[in-house]
């Protein structure tokens, strides 16, 4: 625990296929080519599908949007993708984004500081193998996107000393089905009507038993399942 919180880890490099076998990702800092390729080629096919949460969603505004509000409030926002390692073409297929502030006050010690994850989102497999020069099939692209997607926000908590502490909000459009596969994720669910920080988020999203987060010893755990893809 102690070196995992001091020293730091790496992010996912390795994700598991349909087929049995592993493909090759990397996690970078998110960069406009990153946007503009998910906004034509990804959102479309996210678009198409209304029981998803981020049906809608544009990256081309959230991501200079919460870049502006976050520097402004001190809140040290980042930005990732996580993409596939095309090394024959030289290049890196984007299959999620991650937005995140990394400097948060923690929801169930206020406090403490923590990472708060604004936008989370992965690519549909139609949307990863509609293209041939990708020479991608449902058996050849990787799953456990979303977990690896959020691991990538425990991972710079880790990194940037607030040991793994990592919120969200799980969209109302998600359900019970979605608070389920956070909690199987390892992370806790805040009681509706428990106080929450004072923050300005706290005036349009009350404590309405939809906000998720890991504590330490939960993020540890989270982490340590995916070493073996690190």
């Amino acid at each position: 625990m102690r070196l995992r919180r001091w020293k730091g880890i790496r992010f996912v490099s390795r994700a598991p296929t349909k087929a049995g076998g592993e493909v090759d990702i990397r996690v970078t800092p998110m960069a406009l080519p990153h946007v503009l390729w998910w906004h034509s080629h990804v959102q479309p096919e996210i678009d198409k599908d209304p029981e998803r949460v981020d049906n809608g969603w544009n990256w081309l505004l959230y991501v200079p949007f919460t870049s502006i509000v976050g520097t402004t409030l001190m809140r040290k926002p980042a930005a990732y993708t996580v993409g596939i390692v095309d090394d024959e073409e030289n290049r890196l297929i984007p299959c999620a984004l991650v937005q995140l502030f990394g400097r948060y006050p923690a929801l169930d010690e206020h406090q403490r500081k923590s990472g708060f994850v604004w936008f989370l989102s992965t690519a549909p497999v139609s949307s990863l193998i509609s293209i041939p020069e990708y020479r991608l099939t449902e058996k050849t692209v990787p799953k456990q996107l979303g977990a690896i997607a959020l691991d990538v926000a425990v991972t710079h908590s880790f990194n940037q000393y607030r040991w793994g502490r990592v919120a969200l909000y799980a969209d109302e459009r998600g359900g019970g089905s979605l608070l389920t596969w956070y909690r199987k994720q390892g992370m806790q669910v805040l009681p509706k009507g428990q106080r929450l920080p004072p923050v300005p988020r706290r005036l349009f999203k009350p404590s309405d038993g939809r906000y998720c987060y890991f504590t330490p010893r939960t993020a540890e755990a989270a982490s340590k399942r995916l070493d073996y893809l690190r």
